[in-house]
């Protein structure tokens, strides 16, 4: 029951200081240092510049289907400034974390209803799910945990990157 307790302890988050813990910085996350964090984005970056540009190329799809591409690079930043480090840090001033992560997690799920125009109906509910009830909170999770978002952008980016694997 010992090693259970422990080991749940691991994943405790802690209350968050907006003030103090500003998701925005590169801070060192476990054994990886900032300088790291930030080689990663941009490589995860540039390896999906280039699977998606090879794939528009051959098949004028990205990621499976005909959205726009640009949108499927810069994603994973901007998905991330907006429900991490604006929404999320902004629920946790006047919520519990488990409140933050689940509302800030549905209106990430929410967002993905843009894909409207280029995926059937089973797919985009499946997208929309997937975000809001798995990815989301991960990403979530790992943003408190850390206190910093590029933890996150990392994931999402291989998130995004799985589709080629």
């Amino acid at each position: 029951m010992a090693t259970i307790r422990r080991s749940l302890e691991a994943f405790r988050i802690g209350r968050v200081d907006p003030v103090r813990d500003s998701p925005f910085e590169f801070r060192r996350v476990w054994i990886f240092p900032a300088w790291a964090q930030a080689t990663a984005v941009v490589g995860l970056f540039l390896a999906t510049v280039a699977c998606t540009h090879a794939e528009y190329r051959s098949k004028g799809t990205a990621f499976g289907f005909p959205g726009p591409p640009f949108n499927m690079l810069v994603s994973p930043v901007y998905e991330e400034w907006i429900f991490r480090g604006w929404v999320l840090r902004r629920l946790v001033r006047n919520h519990s974390n488990t409140v933050a992560i689940g509302l800030s997690s549905l209106l990430f799920g929410l967002l993905h209803v843009r894909n409207v125009y280029w995926l059937d109906t089973g797919a985009l509910v499946r997208t929309m799910a997937f975000t809001g009830l798995l990815l989301g909170p991960i990403l979530a999770y790992v943003t408190l945990k850390t206190r910093s978002l590029w933890p996150a952008v990392v994931l999402h980016y291989v998130n995004n990157l799985g589709y080629y694997l």
